[in-house]
C-alpha cells in the first residue's frame, strides 16, 4: 500500500501541469512563424525514406513533424516575427499550421509528464519522488519553456525531446543490477529518441557522443566487476555512436554547415591578419572585398564571391576546425568569457503574449527555475560532488544511477552549449539553449537526488 501512495503526489502534479498547461496557455491553434519556418516546410516536400532528406539545408525532424501534420503542406504564414530586425509579432492562427502547433504542444506536455514519471520513479522514498516530479514540471510549465510551443520552429520538439530523452536515460544507466525486460524497452525508447532529438537541431549530436560513450563505459565497468550485466547499456550506447556517425556524415554533406562557417570567417578571421595567415596556408583565397566584410553572410553578400565560396565548399569546414584546435586557449576563453551572455536570457524573444494567452504570473517563478546567471556551472559542481560522495558512502543502485545521470548531463551539456558558441556566432543565446537547459535540469535533478533515501532505508520502512 505505501508504495502506492508514494506516487499519490507525482500523480497529483502531473495532472495539475497538465491541466494547467491546457488551460493557462490560451488557445494551441495560435502561432509565429520565423525567419526559418518557411524553409523548414519547404524540407517537408522531400521523401523522408531517402538519404537525401537527411542531407538537406534543415535537420530532418522538424520536417517530419510538419509532413505529418499537414500532409498536403499548404500554409500560409501571416505573423512572421524578426528579433534581427526590432519586429516581434503577435500571437495569430496562421492557415495550415493550426495541427502543427498543436502537436508541438501535445508532444510538449506528454514529454515533460512522462519524464517527470521516469526521474521520479528512480529516486528511492516519497519525498524524493514528489519532489524530483514538482522540479521537473515546473521547469516545463513556466513560459520560458512553454512559449516555445507557439514558434513554428525546430526549437520546441528539441526540448520536448530533450527531457524525454533524460527520463528514459535514468532507466538505461547501469546501476549494479541485471538487465530485465524494462531494461531493455528503456533502452530502445531511449535510441529512438535520441535519433529524433539528434535531427532537431545539428549542435545536438554533440550531447549524444558523452551520452553514447559513458553508457558503454559504464556498462563495461559494471560487467568487469560482476556488479550487473546491463548489455542494453552498452548496445544501447554503441547504437548511439552510430547515430552519431550518421549525423555527421549527412552533416557535412547537407552544408548546414556552410552559414555559421561563413558567419564565424567575418567575424573571428577576417578582421586579425594573423588568423588570416592561417587560412591562407590552406588556399584560402583572399583580397580586400573579403576581408572587408562584416555581418553576418545572409546580408553582406559573401556568396557572391565566386573563388571563395569554392574554397569554402571543399576545404572551409576541415580548415576552421582546425583552426579551433590550434587555438585550444582561445577556444576556452571564448567560452569562459561569455559565459554571462549564455545565461542571461531565458525566454523567447518571438512574441509577448497577453494575459489570455500566457500566464505572465509565472514568469519570476520560471526566473528561477531557469536561473539567469552562469553560477549555475558551479553550483552543478558542487551538487555533483555531493551526489557522488553520497553514492560512494551509500552504494545504493538510486545514488549510482543519479550519480551518472548528472555527469552526462553536467558534461554533455557543457559540450553542447560551448561547441554550439563556437560553431556560430549570431543568435548566440538561442544557439546555446539545448546547453544551457542541461545544465540548468542539472541542478534540480542533484537537489532531487540528494533527498533520494538508500533502498535498504525504504525496504525496512
Amino acid at each position: 500500500m505505501k508504495k502506492y501512495l508514494e506516487w499519490l503526489l507525482p500523480f497529483i502534479f502531473v495532472v495539475i501541469f497538465i491541466y494547467g498547461r491546457i488551460v493557462c496557455y490560451g488557445p494551441m491553434n495560435d502561432s509565429v512563424a520565423v525567419q526559418d519556418t518557411e524553409s523548414y516546410f519547404a524540407a517537408a516536400q522531400m521523401n523522408p525514406f531517402s538519404l537525401k532528406f537527411f542531407e538537406q539545408q534543415r535537420s530532418p525532424t522538424y520536417p517530419i513533424l510538419i509532413k505529418i501534420s499537414n500532409p498536403t503542406l499548404e500554409h500560409e504564414l501571416t505573423q512572421l516575427s524578426e528579433p534581427y530586425f526590432g519586429t516581434e509579432s503577435r500571437l495569430a492562427i496562421q492557415p495550415g499550421t493550426e495541427t502543427l502547433v498543436r502537436n508541438q504542444t501535445v508532444i510538449s506536455i506528454l514529454c515533460w509528464a512522462a519524464a517527470a514519471v521516469l526521474i521520479a520513479s528512480s529516486f528511492n522514498g516519497w519525498f524524493a519522488k514528489a519532489l524530483a516530479a514538482l522540479l521537473v514540471l515546473a521547469c516545463g510549465f513556466v513560459p520560458q519553456i512553454a512559449d516555445w510551443d507557439s514558434i513554428l520552429s525546430s526549437e520546441s520538439v528539441s526540448i520536448s525531446l530533450f527531457i524525454l530523452m533524460i527520463g528514459l536515460l535514468t532507466k538505461v544507466i547501469p546501476d549494479g543490477k541485471d538487465d530485465n525486460f524494462f531494461s531493455w524497452i528503456a533502452a530502445v525508447c531511449l535510441f529512438f529518441v535520441s535519433f529524433f532529438w539528434t535531427f532537431t537541431r545539428d549542435t545536438n549530436a554533440y550531447f549524444i557522443i558523452v551520452e553514447a560513450l559513458l553508457l558503454i563505459i559504464t556498462g563495461i565497468l559494471y560487467w568487469v566487476r560482476r556488479k550487473g550485466q546491463r548489455v542494453s547499456a552498452i548496445l544501447c550506447g554503441f547504437l548511439l555512436l552510430g547515430i552519431f556517425i550518421f549525423h555527421q556524415g549527412t552533416f557535412r554533406e547537407s552544408e548546414r554547415w556552410l552559414l555559421p562557417l561563413l558567419n564565424n570567417m567575418t567575424e573571428n578571421v577576417f578582421p586579425y591578419e594573423q588568423r588570416v595567415e592561417f587560412f591562407i596556408e590552406r588556399e584560402m583565397p583572399t583580397d580586400d572585398d573579403i576581408l572587408s566584410l562584416t555581418g553576418s553572410a545572409e546580408y553582406n553578400n559573401i556568396y557572391e564571391n565566386e573563388k571563395f565560396m569554392h574554397w569554402a565548399h571543399r576545404f572551409g569546414l576541415r580548415s576552421y576546425q582546425e583552426f579551433l584546435l590550434s587555438m585550444p586557449l582561445w577556444s576556452v576563453l571564448q567560452v569562459y568569457n561569455n559565459l554571462d551572455s549564455f545565461f542571461e536570457e531565458n525566454r523567447q524573444p518571438f512574441f509577448y503574449g497577453s494575459k489570455e494567452q500566457r500566464p505572465h504570473w509565472a514568469e519570476k517563478p520560471g526566473n528561477l527555475m531557469h536561473p539567469l546567471s552562469a553560477a549555475v556551472i558551479l553550483i552543478d559542481l558542487l551538487l555533483l560532488i555531493l551526489v557522488a560522495v553520497k553514492a560512494v558512502k551509500s552504494g545504493d543502485a538510486a545514488d549510482i544511477r543519479a550519480f551518472w545521470t548528472l555527469v552526462i548531463l553536467f558534461l554533455g551539456g557543457g559540450l553542447l552549449m560551448s561547441l554550439s558558441y563556437l560553431g556560430e556566432v549570431r543568435s548566440i543565446w538561442r544557439h546555446v539553449l539545448g546547453g544551457v537547459l542541461a545544465l540548468r535540469i542539472t541542478l534540480w535533478l542533484a537537489v532531487a537526488a540528494l533527498f533520494s533515501t538508500s533502498g535498504e532505508a525504504e525496504s525496512a520502512d
